[in-house]
């Protein structure tokens, strides 16, 4: 009963993924449920001695000790979090553990039943384009896509996130790529045209880079993603030219995020021109409001560079003057997943993220430059470009802290585990 009770457990590796769609309660649900299953069940010890689990715990363990120390008379709700993140790590070592599990059997039936779940989704979000609403009657809000998530705006980010971890089992599970190659075109097709529909800016630029990495670096993928990307095309000039749907994405997408990068505004007229100089003169990073939020991050940095000014001090500080800052721009993050490290985990914090992804880069092009290209590698490049899209520092971002980006993040990390095991450490 006992082994029947642990095979079982791979299935959380899809369901955590999908619970997202539901809401974030359920999905923290699982995040538990998992920590559980692997606290009472595993009896491997050894993985405690891992030095990348290791150092996951000591970044963990100075997220404590900083928010503890720092600010003490901080609102629950934003000190708990802080307090208990070393719950991402046991987390991460559950996803690494069900891994090992599913390796036994490799059923594709739990995959196939995620894909459609994600089939679903996407189906949904191109209805609600066109339809104005989706399935269950939520509306578009601000010109952007939103599909299940309701009002909360992050299909794009949710889609390009879980990316990696798609191409990951298409490898583990070693799919004939060739055999299901119209499925494979029809899917991806869907799932950039999503991730364009969603007017995110930063998850269209983010899975750019991911499409355009896993093209160059993942030859049996290039087929696959040159038919996507031309059906992709096809469909953003088409419904473009034809003012077709329910959101003008161009505009979002292209047109103002260059007004808010130059303070400018792109004219229709074909007569009238635009003034280049004003451009370089008033040229923002990235716009007017992100750039307050980097020139006051900065501003917290100054005060303690060493130790920054707390896991979500940048919250608590514009909570503290009521979001009227004096120098900068307020909000509830610093919007650059980089900048929020150095701000608030101060250079100490810093080291931890490049030493991270100095790992994780060497790593990479270790195996790279080793010429390997069989499943379980591409499997490993595949959750390499996932923890890159996460954490990548130069362009506008997430809070680093919020509970959903974290679960993400190390359910990446925990498939990173697993493949660095199998590839890095035959």
């Amino acid at each position: 009963m006992f082994l029947i009770k642990k095979e079982n457990l791979k299935i959380l590796l899809f369901l955590i993924p999908i619970s997202f769609i539901i809401g974030i309660a359920v999905t923290e649900f699982f995040v538990l449920l998992s920590i559980i299953f692997f606290i009472f069940l595993n009896k491997d010890q050894s993985i405690l001695k891992d030095s990348k689990i290791i150092f996951l715990l000591l970044f963990s363990f100075y997220i404590f000790l900083n928010s503890y120390f720092q600010i003490t008379d901080r609102s629950k709700d934003l000190l708990l979090s802080s307090l208990f993140h070393f719950r991402f790590v046991i987390f991460s070592l559950s996803i690494f553990c069900f891994c090992k599990i599913f390796e036994n059997s490799k059923e594709n039936i739990f995959f196939l039943l995620f894909i459609f779940s994600l089939f679903v989704l996407l189906f949904d979000s191109i209805f609600q384009f066109f339809n104005g609403a989706n399935l269950l009657g939520y509306k578009i809000l601000s010109g952007r896509v939103s599909s299940f998530f309701e009002d909360e705006l992050i299909l794009g980010s949710f889609l390009v996130r879980i990316l990696p971890i798609i191409f990951w089992f298409i490898f583990f599970l070693r799919f004939d790529l060739k055999k299901n190659f119209f499925y494979f075109v029809f899917f991806f097709s869907l799932y950039f045209i999503s991730i364009y529909l969603s007017g995110e800016r930063t998850s269209f630029f983010l899975s750019s880079i991911l499409i355009l990495t896993i093209f160059f670096v993942i030859k049996r993928l290039r087929r696959i993603l040159s038919y996507s990307i031309l059906i992709f095309i096809l469909f953003a000039l088409s419904t473009s030219y034809y003012k077709i749907g329910n959101a003008d994405l161009v505009d979002r997408m292209f047109v103002k995020t260059f007004n808010q990068m130059t303070d400018n505004k792109i004219v229709a007229k074909k007569n009238d021109n635009i003034n280049f100089e004003n451009i370089s003169k008033n040229f923002k990073i990235y716009s007017s409001d992100h750039e307050g939020h980097l020139k006051l991050a900065f501003k917290l940095f100054n005060e303690n560079k060493i130790f920054g000014i707390g896991p979500r001090g940048f919250r608590y500080h514009c909570r503290g003057i009521n979001y009227d800052s004096d120098e900068g721009v307020c909000s509830t993050h610093p919007h650059n997943i980089l900048i929020q490290i150095v701000s608030e985990l101060g250079l100490i914090g810093l080291s931890f993220y490049i030493f991270a992804g100095i790992f994780v880069l060497f790593n990479f092009f270790q195996l790279i430059l080793k010429k390997e290209y069989e499943d379980d590698y591409l499997s490993f490049y595949s959750i390499t470009f996932g923890l890159i899209i996460n954490l990548f520092p130069f362009i506008p971002g997430g809070d680093f802290f919020n509970n959903w980006i974290s679960i993400i993040l190390y359910y990446n990390i925990g498939f990173y585990l697993y493949s660095y095991k199998k590839c890095v450490r035959k």
